[in-house]
């Protein structure tokens, strides 16, 4: 979860950004450098490489002091690519962000100008790509395309849903993640981007302008035997609206229980997550407790709480994407709704980030807080285990993300077919 100075927002990892999104802004990697021994400028030897790291808890005195001297010898005397005083203050902000808590390394972090705009565009449900659902594989490196939006640049550049991903602008990602893949198909509107597409067995290359794509944050269906289906992929400033339409538009179509998937929603604005658990949820029921340093915990409750299908039986899908804002409604419906919760393990972030904008247009996004559930459980680092344990291997699930005839979808997808198993009349 992030907490914006203006909006707070929660964050894991994305796997729906309609293959526009970029890397979800709190999942970044750090790196260590090794140190060799070299001459000084003064001609004696200094050696910087102990044969043991120091431990994590010796004391580092008198920082501000230790702070200037190095800062002072590496613009009189480094020995690499010349360094201005800006670089160094940069890069000393950075480290400031992600080394000062080792187990929150991949949510502090300094956000460039891009990455702050790009950010915005998220929260408002609008990012700048190209307009197609992937999902990355990591065994192979290579990206599935799961869907290509109605009208977006990837339909226009001739992207075809089942297309393999093999290289972006000539970029291979074996060995890296989704969110590398994101962000290198993401950047300014009106850029082009090249694909290279494994199709039917043959390479085809495909250049996409990327352009401001909106996509549908919620999907709603009727399923078999008055079964309702609501699919949350993230959580922005579009979401709490779209999940109302989905409830009546459901009610409409008679649904007598409802199942609502979460899997690979990674959370997204707090505020946002929060009005969408309003329309789920009963009033007063508890959403998540928020616990900050120096002021009293503060345990969020529904307000106004659910209007539509409020009693109907609820089942809940999570996966291992499941994070932050999703894993908190998870638990939150599992107590309010007493709904069932059917999947895999949830990823595990139960924290609260900040982004602070500072004059230079950059941001720092650091911890504020740590989220538990209203009874006091904390899942960080742990995630939330199913009610009932269901796995869902990579080929069933890009099958049954091909199909819109929901009684094939059903029989592909196990965890979906167990939810409406679960919510039959007894």
């Amino acid at each position: 979860m992030v907490h914006r100075r203006t909006r707070p927002f929660c964050l894991g990892l994305l796997a729906f950004l309609s293959a526009c999104g970029m890397a979800p802004p709190g999942d970044v990697s750090s790196s260590t450098a090794s140190a060799t021994t070299a001459p000084a400028a003064s001609g004696a030897t200094l050696v910087a490489a102990a044969s043991a790291p120091l431990p994590s808890d010796a004391p580092f005195t008198d920082g501000e002091h230790a702070f200037a001297a190095v800062k002072e010898g590496l613009l009189k005397t480094y020995g690499g690519s010349k360094v201005s005083e800006d670089e160094l203050y940069r890069a000393a902000t950075q480290g400031m962000l992600e080394h000062i808590d080792a187990k929150r390394t991949a949510w502090n972090k300094l956000l460039s100008p891009e990455e702050v705009r790009a950010l915005s565009s998220d929260l408002r449900g609008e990012v700048v790509g190209i307009g197609a659902e992937i999902h990355f594989e990591t065994a192979t490196g290579y990206t599935e395309v799961l869907g290509v939006l109605p009208g977006s640049p990837a339909e226009a550049a001739g992207l075809r849903q089942g297309d393999t991903i093999l290289d972006v602008d000539g970029k291979l990602f074996k060995g890296e993640t989704q969110k590398d893949v994101l962000a290198e198909i993401r950047g300014k509107a009106g850029e082009r981007v090249t694909l290279n597409v494994l199709r039917d067995g043959k390479l085809v290359t495909i250049a996409v302008v990327r352009q401001i794509v909106s996509y549908g944050v919620v999907q709603d269906a009727m399923l078999p035997e008055g079964v309702g289906y609501m699919r949350i992929r993230s959580f922005n400033a579009k979401t709490a609206p779209a999940v109302t339409v989905a409830l009546a538009a459901l009610a409409t179509g008679g649904a007598r229980s409802m199942i609502v998937d979460l899997r690979g929603n990674p959370g997204g604005g707090f505020d946002d997550a929060i009005a969408t658990a309003n329309e789920l949820l009963p009033a007063g029921a508890g959403i998540v407790t928020v616990v900050k340093k120096g002021v009293p915990d503060e345990t969020i409750v529904a307000k106004t709480g659910a209007t539509k299908l409020a009693t109907v039986p609820m089942a809940v899908l999570i996966d291992g994407e499941t994070a932050s804002g999703g894993e908190f409604l998870t638990a939150a419906l599992h107590t309010g709704r007493k709904a069932d919760v059917v999947g895999e393990r949830s990823f595990g972030k139960w924290s609260l980030q900040t982004i602070e904008d500072l004059p230079n247009g950059y941001a720092a996004k650091y911890t504020l807080g740590v989220l538990r559930t209203p009874a006091g459980e904390s899942y960080d680092g742990v995630g939330l285990s199913p009610d009932v344990e269901v796995h869902l291997d990579h080929a069933a699930y890009i099958e049954a993300q091909r199909t819109t005839d929901w009684t094939r979808r059903a029989a592909v997808d196990a965890p979906l077919r167990t939810a409406m198993h679960l919510l039959r009349p007894r």
